[in-house]
Protein backbone atom coordinates (compact mmCIF):
# COMPACT_ATOMS: atom_id res chain seq x y z
CA UNK A 1 0.00 0.00 0.00
CA UNK A 2 1.39 3.64 -0.75
CA UNK A 3 2.84 5.38 2.27
CA UNK A 4 -0.13 7.92 2.93
CA UNK A 5 -3.01 5.04 2.29
CA UNK A 6 -5.06 7.00 -0.65
CA UNK A 7 -6.23 5.50 -3.63
CA UNK A 8 -4.44 9.17 -5.32
CA UNK A 9 -1.52 8.32 -3.92
CA UNK A 10 -1.14 5.07 -4.62
CA UNK A 11 -2.26 5.82 -8.46
CA UNK A 12 0.88 8.64 -8.40
CA UNK A 13 3.04 6.17 -7.70
CA UNK A 14 1.93 4.05 -10.28
CA UNK A 15 2.77 6.70 -13.05
CA UNK A 16 -0.61 8.35 -13.84
CA UNK A 17 -2.17 11.53 -13.83
CA UNK A 18 -5.71 11.82 -11.55
CA UNK A 19 -8.59 13.48 -12.45
CA UNK A 20 -11.49 12.86 -9.91
CA UNK A 21 -15.30 13.55 -11.42
CA UNK A 22 -18.40 13.35 -9.25
CA UNK A 23 -21.41 11.49 -11.60
CA UNK A 24 -23.99 11.67 -8.70
CA UNK A 25 -26.78 14.36 -9.56
CA UNK A 26 -24.64 15.51 -12.79
CA UNK A 27 -21.40 14.96 -13.69
CA UNK A 28 -19.01 17.54 -12.34
CA UNK A 29 -14.84 17.84 -12.12
CA UNK A 30 -14.04 17.59 -8.29
CA UNK A 31 -10.67 19.17 -7.51
CA UNK A 32 -7.56 17.45 -6.52
CA UNK A 33 -7.41 18.94 -3.21
CA UNK A 34 -11.25 18.29 -2.40
CA UNK A 35 -10.51 15.01 -3.13
CA UNK A 36 -7.17 14.45 -1.01
CA UNK A 37 -9.14 15.79 1.99
CA UNK A 38 -12.07 13.35 1.27
CA UNK A 39 -9.56 10.27 0.75
CA UNK A 40 -7.26 11.13 3.80
CA UNK A 41 -10.88 11.35 6.30
CA UNK A 42 -11.08 15.41 6.65
CA UNK A 43 -13.50 16.90 4.76
CA UNK A 44 -17.15 14.79 3.35
CA UNK A 45 -17.40 14.67 0.17
CA UNK A 46 -19.58 17.56 -1.62
CA UNK A 47 -21.75 15.84 -3.54
CA UNK A 48 -23.41 13.51 -1.83
CA UNK A 49 -26.51 11.37 -3.49
CA UNK A 50 -27.86 8.20 -1.83
CA UNK A 51 -25.11 8.31 1.09
CA UNK A 52 -22.46 7.62 -1.54
CA UNK A 53 -19.71 9.17 -3.38
CA UNK A 54 -19.99 8.29 -7.17
CA UNK A 55 -17.48 8.91 -8.52
CA UNK A 56 -15.27 8.54 -12.35
CA UNK A 57 -11.39 8.24 -12.20
CA UNK A 58 -9.40 9.27 -15.05
CA UNK A 59 -6.18 7.79 -14.97
CA UNK A 60 -3.59 8.96 -17.70
CA UNK A 61 -0.22 6.82 -17.92
CA UNK A 62 2.35 9.21 -17.43
CA UNK A 63 4.37 7.31 -19.84
CA UNK A 64 1.84 8.05 -22.77
CA UNK A 65 -0.60 5.44 -23.85
CA UNK A 66 -4.51 5.44 -23.56
CA UNK A 67 -6.16 6.30 -20.92
CA UNK A 68 -8.01 3.96 -17.83
CA UNK A 69 -11.79 5.11 -16.82
CA UNK A 70 -12.47 3.53 -13.05
CA UNK A 71 -16.35 4.35 -11.55
CA UNK A 72 -16.19 3.76 -8.28
CA UNK A 73 -18.86 4.16 -5.48
CA UNK A 74 -18.14 4.87 -2.26
CA UNK A 75 -19.85 4.62 1.04
CA UNK A 76 -20.27 7.58 3.69
CA UNK A 77 -20.09 8.38 7.06
CA UNK A 78 -23.54 9.76 8.89
CA UNK A 79 -20.84 13.05 8.15
CA UNK A 80 -20.72 12.76 4.61
CA UNK A 81 -16.89 11.50 5.03
CA UNK A 82 -14.94 8.47 3.58
CA UNK A 83 -16.02 4.74 5.64
CA UNK A 84 -12.28 3.99 5.49
CA UNK A 85 -12.63 0.74 5.66
CA UNK A 86 -14.27 -0.03 2.32
CA UNK A 87 -11.90 1.69 0.50
CA UNK A 88 -8.44 -0.41 2.37
CA UNK A 89 -9.33 -3.37 0.78
CA UNK A 90 -9.46 -2.35 -2.40
CA UNK A 91 -6.19 -0.63 -1.76
CA UNK A 92 -3.88 -3.23 -0.93
CA UNK A 93 -5.55 -4.93 -4.31
CA UNK A 94 -4.87 -2.69 -6.14
CA UNK A 95 -0.61 -1.97 -4.94
CA UNK A 96 0.17 -5.32 -5.48
CA UNK A 97 -1.32 -5.44 -9.15
CA UNK A 98 -0.30 -2.22 -10.09
CA UNK A 99 3.38 -3.09 -9.46
CA UNK A 100 3.43 -5.72 -10.97
CA UNK A 101 4.08 -4.22 -14.87
CA UNK A 102 3.97 -0.80 -16.62
CA UNK A 103 1.62 1.92 -16.05
CA UNK A 104 0.01 1.01 -19.76
CA UNK A 105 0.12 -2.23 -19.40
CA UNK A 106 -1.75 -2.18 -16.11
CA UNK A 107 -4.38 -0.36 -16.20
CA UNK A 108 -5.97 -2.89 -18.64
CA UNK A 109 -5.66 -5.82 -15.94
CA UNK A 110 -7.72 -4.17 -13.28
CA UNK A 111 -11.37 -4.13 -14.74
CA UNK A 112 -11.65 -7.76 -12.90
CA UNK A 113 -10.17 -6.72 -9.50
CA UNK A 114 -12.40 -3.41 -9.70
CA UNK A 115 -15.49 -5.37 -10.51
CA UNK A 116 -15.03 -7.92 -7.21
CA UNK A 117 -14.73 -4.87 -5.29
CA UNK A 118 -18.22 -4.09 -4.13
CA UNK A 119 -17.44 -0.59 -5.71
CA UNK A 120 -17.98 -0.59 -8.98
CA UNK A 121 -20.87 0.47 -10.68
CA UNK A 122 -21.88 0.99 -13.99
CA UNK A 123 -23.65 4.90 -14.44
CA UNK A 124 -26.67 5.34 -16.80
CA UNK A 125 -25.85 5.37 -20.29
CA UNK A 126 -26.39 9.00 -20.39
CA UNK A 127 -23.91 9.75 -17.43
CA UNK A 128 -21.66 7.67 -19.67
CA UNK A 129 -22.14 9.03 -22.72
CA UNK A 130 -21.69 12.85 -20.73
CA UNK A 131 -18.65 11.76 -19.04
CA UNK A 132 -16.80 10.77 -22.80
CA UNK A 133 -17.74 13.85 -23.98
CA UNK A 134 -16.48 16.14 -21.12
CA UNK A 135 -13.42 13.83 -20.81
CA UNK A 136 -12.29 13.83 -24.74
CA UNK A 137 -12.68 17.58 -24.45
CA UNK A 138 -10.45 17.55 -21.35
CA UNK A 139 -7.87 15.03 -23.72
CA UNK A 140 -8.57 17.79 -26.76
CA UNK A 141 -9.70 14.42 -28.72
CA UNK A 142 -12.09 14.96 -31.71
CA UNK A 143 -15.71 14.65 -30.98
CA UNK A 144 -17.14 10.55 -31.38
CA UNK A 145 -18.28 9.60 -34.98
CA UNK A 146 -21.79 10.15 -34.27
CA UNK A 147 -21.28 13.98 -33.32
CA UNK A 148 -21.96 14.92 -37.37
CA UNK A 149 -25.41 12.82 -37.38
CA UNK A 150 -26.40 14.85 -34.73
CA UNK A 151 -25.45 18.27 -36.15
CA UNK A 152 -27.01 16.67 -39.07
CA UNK A 153 -30.12 16.45 -37.82
CA UNK A 154 -30.25 19.86 -35.52
CA UNK A 155 -29.77 21.52 -38.82
CA UNK A 156 -32.61 19.93 -40.60
CA UNK A 157 -35.08 17.96 -38.11
CA UNK A 158 -37.91 18.22 -40.13
CA UNK A 159 -36.35 16.52 -42.94
CA UNK A 160 -33.77 14.00 -41.29
CA UNK A 161 -34.84 11.20 -39.47
CA UNK A 162 -33.76 11.05 -35.68
CA UNK A 163 -34.23 7.12 -35.28
CA UNK A 164 -30.26 6.13 -35.86
CA UNK A 165 -29.23 9.07 -33.43
CA UNK A 166 -26.65 7.91 -31.25
CA UNK A 167 -26.67 9.29 -27.53
CA UNK A 168 -22.83 9.64 -27.46
CA UNK A 169 -23.15 12.32 -30.63
CA UNK A 170 -26.08 13.96 -28.76
CA UNK A 171 -23.88 14.04 -25.51
CA UNK A 172 -21.14 15.65 -27.85
CA UNK A 173 -22.70 18.32 -28.70
CA UNK A 174 -24.40 19.56 -25.16
CA UNK A 175 -21.15 19.64 -24.03
CA UNK A 176 -20.26 22.04 -26.63
CA UNK A 177 -23.24 24.12 -26.10
CA UNK A 178 -21.77 27.13 -25.91
CA UNK A 179 -20.29 26.99 -29.42
CA UNK A 180 -23.50 25.26 -30.57
CA UNK A 181 -26.02 27.98 -28.48
CA UNK A 182 -27.52 29.35 -31.80
CA UNK A 183 -28.16 26.36 -32.99
CA UNK A 184 -29.99 24.96 -30.30
CA UNK A 185 -31.97 27.77 -29.85
CA UNK A 186 -33.03 27.57 -32.88
CA UNK A 187 -34.36 24.12 -33.17
CA UNK A 188 -35.17 22.92 -29.70
CA UNK A 189 -38.48 23.85 -29.85
CA UNK A 190 -38.84 21.41 -33.98
CA UNK A 191 -36.70 18.33 -32.55
CA UNK A 192 -38.64 14.77 -31.86
CA UNK A 193 -39.91 14.66 -27.91
CA UNK A 194 -36.81 11.22 -27.88
CA UNK A 195 -34.30 13.64 -28.60
CA UNK A 196 -35.41 16.48 -26.74
CA UNK A 197 -35.09 13.93 -23.87
CA UNK A 198 -32.00 12.92 -24.59
CA UNK A 199 -30.51 16.05 -25.05
CA UNK A 200 -31.77 17.34 -21.82
CA UNK A 201 -30.68 15.09 -19.43
CA UNK A 202 -27.23 15.62 -20.94
CA UNK A 203 -27.50 19.41 -20.70
CA UNK A 204 -27.87 18.63 -16.90
CA UNK A 205 -24.02 18.25 -16.46
CA UNK A 206 -23.95 21.58 -17.90
CA UNK A 207 -24.40 25.21 -17.05
CA UNK A 208 -26.77 26.77 -19.27
CA UNK A 209 -27.21 30.22 -19.73
CA UNK A 210 -30.66 31.96 -19.43
CA UNK A 211 -31.80 32.00 -23.54
CA UNK A 212 -31.34 28.37 -23.57
CA UNK A 213 -33.05 27.68 -19.95
CA UNK A 214 -35.84 29.93 -21.42
CA UNK A 215 -35.64 28.11 -24.66
CA UNK A 216 -36.24 25.14 -23.19
CA UNK A 217 -39.10 25.62 -20.29
CA UNK A 218 -41.22 27.11 -23.00
CA UNK A 219 -41.23 23.53 -24.64
CA UNK A 220 -41.85 21.94 -21.52
CA UNK A 221 -44.60 24.42 -20.42
CA UNK A 222 -46.23 23.53 -24.00
CA UNK A 223 -45.98 20.23 -22.64
CA UNK A 224 -47.99 20.25 -20.05
CA UNK A 225 -51.16 22.11 -21.30
CA UNK A 226 -51.77 19.05 -23.47
CA UNK A 227 -54.69 16.61 -23.11
CA UNK A 228 -52.09 14.25 -21.81
CA UNK A 229 -48.75 15.93 -20.78
CA UNK A 230 -45.69 13.87 -21.85
CA UNK A 231 -44.08 14.15 -17.64
CA UNK A 232 -40.98 12.35 -19.51
CA UNK A 233 -40.49 15.70 -21.72
CA UNK A 234 -41.30 17.78 -18.56
CA UNK A 235 -39.21 16.04 -16.30
CA UNK A 236 -36.39 16.11 -18.63
CA UNK A 237 -36.39 20.07 -18.97
CA UNK A 238 -36.29 20.32 -15.18
CA UNK A 239 -32.95 18.08 -15.15
CA UNK A 240 -31.18 20.03 -18.16
CA UNK A 241 -31.87 23.68 -15.95
CA UNK A 242 -31.01 21.92 -12.87
CA UNK A 243 -27.41 23.71 -12.88
CA UNK A 244 -28.13 26.61 -14.81
CA UNK A 245 -27.53 29.85 -12.91
CA UNK A 246 -30.49 31.05 -13.90
CA UNK A 247 -31.78 30.18 -10.26
CA UNK A 248 -35.08 32.99 -10.13
CA UNK A 249 -36.38 31.84 -13.35
CA UNK A 250 -35.80 28.05 -12.58
CA UNK A 251 -37.58 28.56 -9.31
CA UNK A 252 -40.15 30.32 -11.44
CA UNK A 253 -40.76 27.29 -13.73
CA UNK A 254 -41.03 24.73 -11.20
CA UNK A 255 -43.28 26.66 -8.75
CA UNK A 256 -45.54 27.02 -12.15
CA UNK A 257 -45.04 22.60 -12.21
CA UNK A 258 -46.02 22.20 -8.68
CA UNK A 259 -49.30 24.10 -9.06
CA UNK A 260 -50.23 22.49 -11.85
CA UNK A 261 -53.24 20.27 -10.98
CA UNK A 262 -51.58 16.97 -12.91
CA UNK A 263 -48.04 16.99 -11.53
CA UNK A 264 -48.94 15.19 -8.74
CA UNK A 265 -49.95 12.06 -11.18
CA UNK A 266 -45.64 11.83 -12.15
CA UNK A 267 -43.56 10.40 -10.01
CA UNK A 268 -40.63 10.63 -12.54
CA UNK A 269 -41.21 14.54 -12.72
CA UNK A 270 -41.26 15.35 -8.73
CA UNK A 271 -37.73 12.74 -8.89
CA UNK A 272 -36.45 14.71 -10.70
CA UNK A 273 -37.26 18.16 -8.73
CA UNK A 274 -36.00 16.51 -5.63
CA UNK A 275 -33.09 14.69 -6.95
CA UNK A 276 -31.96 17.25 -9.04
CA UNK A 277 -32.75 20.50 -7.63
CA UNK A 278 -31.84 20.16 -4.51
CA UNK A 279 -30.86 22.85 -3.19
CA UNK A 280 -33.52 25.26 -4.91
CA UNK A 281 -35.35 23.15 -1.58
CA UNK A 282 -34.06 25.44 0.66
CA UNK A 283 -36.71 27.50 0.22
CA UNK A 284 -39.13 26.66 2.58
CA UNK A 285 -42.17 27.94 0.19
CA UNK A 286 -40.66 25.44 -2.19
CA UNK A 287 -40.15 22.69 -0.54
CA UNK A 288 -43.57 22.87 1.00
CA UNK A 289 -44.94 22.90 -2.38
CA UNK A 290 -42.79 19.68 -3.05
CA UNK A 291 -43.30 17.65 -0.15
CA UNK A 292 -46.89 17.71 -0.33
CA UNK A 293 -46.88 17.29 -4.12
CA UNK A 294 -44.62 14.04 -3.46
CA UNK A 295 -46.95 13.27 -0.40
CA UNK A 296 -50.40 13.36 -2.52
CA UNK A 297 -48.87 10.90 -5.13
CA UNK A 298 -48.73 8.45 -3.05
CA UNK A 299 -45.77 6.08 -3.66
CA UNK A 300 -43.80 6.04 -0.14
CA UNK A 301 -41.09 4.11 -1.45
CA UNK A 302 -39.89 6.96 -3.79
CA UNK A 303 -41.41 9.20 -0.65
CA UNK A 304 -38.55 7.51 1.31
CA UNK A 305 -35.70 7.52 -0.78
CA UNK A 306 -35.68 11.29 -2.01
CA UNK A 307 -35.88 12.36 1.67
CA UNK A 308 -33.08 9.80 3.06
CA UNK A 309 -31.25 11.20 0.24
CA UNK A 310 -31.83 15.02 0.96
CA UNK A 311 -31.84 14.89 4.59
CA UNK A 312 -27.87 14.63 3.94
CA UNK A 313 -27.70 17.30 2.52
CA UNK A 314 -27.34 19.85 5.79
CA UNK A 315 -29.25 22.89 4.51
CA UNK A 316 -31.45 21.43 2.63
CA UNK A 317 -32.49 18.97 6.04
CA UNK A 318 -33.51 22.57 7.94
CA UNK A 319 -36.10 23.71 5.01
CA UNK A 320 -37.70 20.48 4.99
CA UNK A 321 -37.71 19.52 8.48
CA UNK A 322 -39.58 22.74 9.08
CA UNK A 323 -42.23 21.93 6.74
CA UNK A 324 -42.39 18.11 7.69
CA UNK A 325 -42.72 19.37 11.70
CA UNK A 326 -44.79 22.00 11.04
CA UNK A 327 -48.23 21.54 13.10
CA UNK A 328 -50.26 23.01 10.42
CA UNK A 329 -48.75 21.01 7.68
CA UNK A 330 -51.57 18.73 5.29
CA UNK A 331 -52.78 15.51 6.76
CA UNK A 332 -51.64 13.49 3.82
CA UNK A 333 -48.12 15.21 4.53
CA UNK A 334 -48.19 13.70 7.99
CA UNK A 335 -49.41 10.13 7.08
CA UNK A 336 -46.51 10.43 4.74
CA UNK A 337 -43.43 11.54 6.77
CA UNK A 338 -45.66 9.21 9.64
CA UNK A 339 -44.54 6.11 7.72
CA UNK A 340 -41.17 7.25 7.01
CA UNK A 341 -40.24 7.67 10.49
CA UNK A 342 -41.78 4.38 11.34
CA UNK A 343 -43.11 2.49 8.76
CA UNK A 344 -46.47 1.75 7.97
CA UNK A 345 -49.66 1.29 10.11
CA UNK A 346 -50.79 -1.89 10.26
CA UNK A 347 -54.13 -2.57 8.77
CA UNK A 348 -55.48 -5.21 11.63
Amino acid sequence: MSESGTLSALIKEANFNLHWFDLGRRLQSVSKSTAEAFEAGQKPWPHPYLRQAWTGLLLQPTEGGEPAVWFLRFPLDEQGKLQLQARDGLLRALAQELQQGPASESAAQLDRLLQQSGLFYTPSTERQAAFHAHTGLLLKHTPSAHYEAVLNYFRNPQETRWESLALQGIADLAARWESEKALLLRQIPNIAAPVFINLCQCLENESIDHQLADTITVRAKAALTDNTPDFSVIAAAVRSISHSPAKGMRQAFLQHLLQAPNTVASTELLAAIGSRCALDLEDPVFANLWLNALAGNGDQGTFNLLLSDLMFIPQVRASLLAVLRDPARKEILAQAFGSFLHGPKPTH
